[in-house]
């Protein structure tokens, strides 16, 4: 690994972002279809960009991150023949702060987050498939063709392709901003939908997808539910759009890898989503209610709730084991007096979900309102 600066990565990525659109290929030929022009090459030059200057600040995927290059490697065997044209590798990369690939076929991994990924192939599997197909897609050619269409003031209406049910259009907009944060944050979905099938056929359950979400969410400042920037749409929206696409990889996921326990990726993670927390004062004693929905689950999790902003003696946490066996489990925490949380402007309600082992499945961190 290079001794220079962890921030390196980021700050190499941000500046190529902007001067992609300004200095790469001005005389290439514009088109408004969703195929990229067999002729268009600004990607591959971007791409040659990337890799010179990031390339220092990373480390191939060898030793204790092999695991992920072995996923890898299990995902491209479902590619179809010209997927070999992109020259696929992963490396990771000091504290870049996230996941994105090159146009190339690299993919860089965050070094924090790939600790995290750990030896967890279902996770890795939901980590590079979504890159996969955007590498597939040709996603920054995708990119580069809409922004210029709209600094030129060209097609009236450019659709996105429907994938599972997602699509986007949008016609005359004033406002070009808004139109391109749109455009990506389709091409987004559109990533999601084909990752995940991609998953599915390669014996990596769809659940790891929404379990990868959690594990960064645990994460207490390094990951927020947007993943990065505005570009990309909140976790929440993902999963309300994404259900036929989930419920469809679901199906094929079953029908290829009957027996989940022997596919590469093992049996569905647990899933875990922890509803924001409520609270309401009773005589001598403040009740929080925490909503659960749990899925792959055959034991118990532990519910943890930690309170802030208070001045009480509160113990520094409180501990509940439940089942999760409903649709909607709702946890009740009781608490003595009450009585101080009234004419407090806010009180902060940590809850954490762990499993059986002490890994944290889901973290929310919300206020409390008193009633």
């Amino acid at each position: 690994m290079s001794g220079v600066s962890g921030k390196a990565p980021s700050l190499v990525l941000v500046a190529l972002l902007c001067v992609f659109r300004a200095n790469l290929a001005p005389a290439q030929q514009i088109l408004p279809p969703e195929r990229v022009p067999p002729s268009f090459a600004a990607d591959a030059l971007f791409a040659a960009r990337v890799r010179s200057l990031i390339l220092p600040h990373t480390e191939p995927a060898l030793g204790r991150y092999a695991v992920g290059r072995e996923v890898l490697e299990r995902l491209l065997k479902q590619l179809p023949a010209g997927s070999a044209k992109f020259a696929w590798e992963l490396r990771i990369a000091t504290d870049a702060g996230n996941v994105f690939s090159s146009p190339d076929g690299t993919i860089f991994v965050d070094q924090g987050l790939a600790h995290i990924l750990g030896s967890h192939t279902g996770l890795w599997a939901a980590a590079l498939s979504h890159e996969i197909s955007h590498v597939m897609r040709r996603d920054w050619a995708r990119r580069y063709l809409f922004q210029k269409l709209l600094e030129e003031g060209g097609a009236s209406q450019i659709v996105l392709g429907d994938v599972g049910g997602i699509a986007g259009s949008w016609v005359d907009s004033r406002d070009s901003a808004g139109r391109l944060a749109r455009f990506c944050q389709a091409m987004e979905l559109e990533a999601d939908a084909e990752g995940l099938m991609l998953m599915a056929r390669a014996g990596f359950h769809p659940d790891f997808v929404p379990a990868l979400y959690h594990v960064f969410q645990a994460q207490p400042g390094r990951f927020d539910g947007k993943f990065l920037d505005s570009s990309h749409p909140r976790w929440d929206d993902r999963d309300d759009r994404l259900q036929k696409v989930y419920a469809a990889a679901g199906k094929e996921y079953d029908r290829l890898w009957p027996d989940r326990y022997a596919s590469p990726g093992g049996n569905a993670p647990i899933v875990v989503h922890a509803g924001l927390p409520s609270a309401r004062s009773g005589i001598g004693q403040l009740q929080v209610l925490v909503p659960l929905h749990c899925q792959n689950l055959s034991g118990s999790v532990e519910v943890v709730l930690r309170l802030s902003g208070t001045d009480t003696d509160f113990p520094p946490e409180l501990r509940q084991f439940t089942g999760c066996t409903s649709n909607r489990t709702l946890i009740t925490f009781s608490l003595p007096n009450s009585q101080v949380f009234r004419g407090r402007a806010r009180v902060q309600g940590e809850i954490s979900v762990l499993d059986d082992s002490g890994a944290v499945l889901t973290r929310a961190l919300a206020p409390l309102a008193v009633h």
